[in-house]
């Protein structure tokens, strides 16, 4: 398996101050895919992952906060229901070992941020 290899990674996270709080959601927001208000989906090699994981570090109180990265075999090993079940469908992109004709990452980004004309 090579170095530059991406694998996928959720990230939780639970911080206790405000200021704290809104600079690691907003970082999170531009590195990986909300999931929730305090989950992502990050896919990345292991330089990016690393790097993220410092800038994490670098906006967390360790006695205070809690975040967690759990590698992720796969996104469409992991069940989801509700509203964003659909929506992130598309970026699965089928089995981990099957071409697929889904958008993919790229495609995803371009169908959720659409804007709707009124």
């Amino acid at each position: 398996m090579g170095k530059n290899r991406k694998k996928w990674y959720v990230i939780a996270y639970d911080i206790r101050n405000e200021k704290r709080l809104r600079r690691l959601h907003y970082y999170l927001k531009k590195e990986a895919v909300a999931l929730q208000k305090s989950v992502f989906l990050l896919s990345a090699d292991a330089q990016r992952k690393n790097k993220v994981t410092s800038e994490i570090k670098a906006r967390v109180d360790n006695r205070e906060d809690d975040v967690r990265i759990y590698p992720v075999l796969h996104p469409n090993t992991l069940w989801v229901a509700g509203v964003q079940g659909t929506s992130l469908s598309g970026l699965y992109g089928g089995s981990p070992g099957q071409a697929s004709a889904s958008p993919g990452v790229k495609g995803f980004f371009k169908q959720l941020f659409k804007r709707k004309r009124i």
